[in-house]
């Protein structure tokens, strides 16, 4: 097959989150025998960063992120209803010819847009020939929006902008999942979500997984008094996570354990993000990193605190993966078969994500068994070549469909 992938985020043999999947899902597909190309936007990326992936494509084109002045920012999200915010900061006219200008002159087989947010390539484009399209969705943006809606404590500009943006958002976005030959989800979990709000549409799970030897090659150092979080900070999700766990949990866990130290690792952390580390000296952010290992390494316990979103979080699953045990919301294990108490501890109050914490901190022998069970089930269930190979069966089918 010839298969292009539309991202917004380059995504390098570095990146983490959501963007890994899909540097995944390239280089099984060249290993397989497949003929891939890449359309994305660019912003922070190192030119080695995008050199690296080159060997992997036939094909690789690259556009500038979208920039907005602040006032057509602000008309955007509060006043104009013509295409919805979350879709139009990532609009750009020449994004939209090139897709087309592509799929004519290579032919391609398959377009594959990664993140809802590039669905909009695949929708109502003037310049798009008749192709098969695939949207893969990490994330029910009308559900997300719905829960910014429904909580008074997220950043009040997210609270506001989602009341008048409910209603179009939720025809917008689901009348261009319709316009697919198939919708791609992570979880069973959000292939129910989908279907809620359209029940007509054709929605498959493909899974992401994990490469465990790549995740366990650099051994374990002796364990740290460290708390980590990693993830892309730009993300509301994960910047929600954060402010909610500094606010909640880590001022008890900080006062009983002096030499303990949190850590935040992931690229573009905000102003917001920035503020806590500057009054807490034991709070660091790091920023992007090449490699979560060590950090995964000298960690003792990984929280993953987002109440927003959805979707499989990848890095809970490469921490399982590491042997580091894991504490979370229920939200966080989503699509991910936890057993709480047994492979992770799950906590969605204050209170029991603090003794949660506190119990992998002073407990070696809990530490251990979570951490042993936890590799177990990974190795089990969330093999990446199993649900690469699932990942192609889909695509596959979509292309035979005639």
């Amino acid at each position: 097959m010839k298969i292009l992938f539309l991202t917004y985020k380059f995504p390098h043999a570095e990146v983490v989150g959501g963007h890994r999947i899909v540097y995944q899902r390239i280089r099984y597909l060249k290993e397989a025998g497949h003929q891939v190309g890449l359309l994305s936007f660019v912003d922070t990326e190192k030119p080695e960063q995008i050199e690296s992936l080159r060997p992997l494509l036939a094909r690789v084109k690259t556009l500038p992120l979208p920039r907005r002045n602040l006032a057509v920012r602000i008309f955007h999200d509060y006043l104009s209803l013509s295409r919805p915010a979350v879709f139009w900061k990532l609009y750009s006219p020449d994004m939209m010819k090139a897709v087309g200008d592509l799929v004519e002159e290579e032919r391609y087989d398959v377009v594959i847009s990664e993140f809802s947010e590039m669905g909009q390539y695949l929708y109502r484009n003037p310049y798009l020939s008749a192709v098969h399209k695939v949207m893969s969705c990490h994330r029910c943006v009308t559900a997300a929006y719905e829960k910014y809606k429904d909580m008074e404590e997220v950043r009040w500009r997210l609270h506001y902008k989602s009341i008048p943006q409910l209603n179009v958002l939720e025809k917008y976005e689901f009348n261009m999942y319709r316009s697919a030959d198939r919708v791609l989800v992570l979880t069973p979990h959000d292939r129910f979500t989908m279907q809620y709000y359209a029940q007509d549409l054709a929605v498959s799970v493909a899974p992401s997984g994990v490469d465990i030897q790549y995740l366990q090659e650099k051994k374990p150092v002796s364990k740290e008094p460290i708390i980590l979080m990693t993830g892309y900070m730009k993300d509301p999700a994960n910047e929600d996570g954060v402010k909610w766990f500094v606010q909640h949990v880590w001022p008890q866990l900080s006062a009983r354990h002096p030499e303990l130290e949190f850590y935040i690792v992931g690229a573009e952390p905000g102003p917001r993000i920035m503020k806590l580390a500057e009054k807490e000296p034991r709070i660091i952010v790091t920023g992007e990193v090449p490699d979560l290992r060590p950090y995964r390494n000298r960690a003792r316990v990984f929280v993953s605190s987002v109440r927003l979103g959805s979707g499989m979080r990848l890095k809970v699953v490469e921490a399982m993966a590491s042997g580091l045990p894991v504490v979370s919301t229920s939200l966080g294990m989503d699509g991910i078969e936890a057993r709480n108490g047994v492979n992770c501890l799950v906590a969605d109050t204050p209170e029991l994500f603090t003794q949660s914490v506190e119990w992998l901190l002073t407990d070696s022998r809990l530490c251990e068994r979570i951490s042993r069970s936890a590799r177990e089930t990974v190795e089990k269930k969330y093999s990446l070549d199993e649900s690469l190979r699932r990942f192609e069966k889909i695509i596959k089918s979509v292309v035979e469909i005639e």
